[in-house]
């Protein structure tokens, strides 16, 4: 699933890669501009992996162009020799654009500094600056057009499997944490399914803010907002580990979390608040008070350990009830 993603992502980034420079290339040499090859390399180096990102690129392009601009004709009056010129300016620019976290646009501003520096005695007139800009321009235009164009529905069904596949492990992670604890005597790989869980949802959320990122400006979080939330509830489970341990030793009170382990397994897929279940788990904390107190100083540390338990449970089903408020927000 996810390796036939990646390659109808990567066919997909090679298109419009290939395409957009040559309509770039072909729009500057329909306007007889010259360096018209350079139309398509900013095209090529414009064009990121979301929507957002070649327009967030695309404007900072833009600004940055002003600034090299006037740099390069600053030195230009000050300095012959290119080589020198070029030197000191790219100096000047990449401490600039490193400074203002603007690195991601040196590669273009290199390339106009080349054209405006391209001779000793080259003067920098009207007419090579608009020829330098209206290169960027149809770079960028060209860019943020065919970047517009995304696998939208291939990234949709991708996620849509990925919930399915992420709910269906938390509930095998579910059976084995119960039958965990009903038998003392029983070490599966549990702990191990809880951290190849937390890794998949990682990879998971990257596709999940790949297609939110594609979405906009069309508000569209459900994927990011449902996969961090099974991020936490995983982490959750993953730091019971030690308490489930040693509570295992005391088969009353782990049976009384498996119970409740196992009337949360079918409500694991749904969408919607787990009013049910925590009003379940209140109830149960009050049974639980109302028994006699430990009269050991074992019982006493395992009725604490369960107490704990019942309260990351707890923490668990917070986390589902506020991404389903969110919802609706």
């Amino acid at each position: 699933m996810f390796q036939r993603l990646t390659m109808s992502n990567h066919l997909l980034y090679a298109l419009k890669i290939g395409i957009g420079s040559g309509i770039s290339i072909y729009v500057a040499e329909g306007l007889q501009l010259e360096y018209a090859s350079s139309a398509g390399i900013i095209t090529l180096l414009t064009i990121a992996s979301t929507k957002s990102e070649t327009l967030r690129l695309g404007w900072h392009r833009l600004l940055t162009f002003i600034g090299t601009v006037a740099l390069c004709w600053l030195l230009n009056t000050v300095i012959n020799a290119e080589w020198i010129a070029y030197a000191v300016v790219m100096v000047v620019l990449t401490f600039a654009l490193s400074l203002r976290s603007l690195l991601a646009t040196l590669s273009v501003n290199a390339v106009v500094v080349s054209h405006l520096l391209r001779a000793p005695d080259q003067t920098i007139t009207l007419a090579l600056l608009i020829n330098e800009f209206l290169l960027l321009l149809i770079g960028l235009i060209i860019a943020v057009i065919v970047n517009h164009f995304q696998n939208y529905e291939s990234q949709k069904k991708y996620l849509e499997n990925a919930v399915r596949a992420t709910d269906q492990a938390l509930e095998e992670i579910f059976y084995k944490l119960s039958a965990y604890l009903k038998d003392s005597t029983l070490n599966n790989q549990v702990w191990e399914d809880i951290i190849q869980l937390e890794k998949d949802i990682l990879s998971y959320t990257a596709i999940a803010f790949q297609y939110q990122q594609n979405r906009l400006p069309q508000r569209d979080n459900y994927y990011v907002d449902y996969f961090e939330m099974r991020l936490q509830q995983s982490s959750v489970l993953h730091n019971l580990h030690y308490e489930m341990k040693k509570i295992r030793v005391f088969q009353s009170d782990s049976q009384i979390v498996a119970a409740f382990l196992d009337s949360m397994i079918a409500h694991l897929p749904e969408m919607h608040a787990p009013q049910e279940q925590l009003v379940g788990l209140d109830d149960l904390i009050l049974q639980i008070q109302e028994e006699n107190l430990p009269a050991t100083r074992d019982e006493f540390l395992s009725k604490a350990r369960l107490y704990h338990i019942l309260m990351d449970i707890e923490e668990f089903l917070k986390f589902k009830e506020r991404f389903v408020a969110s919802l609706d927000s």
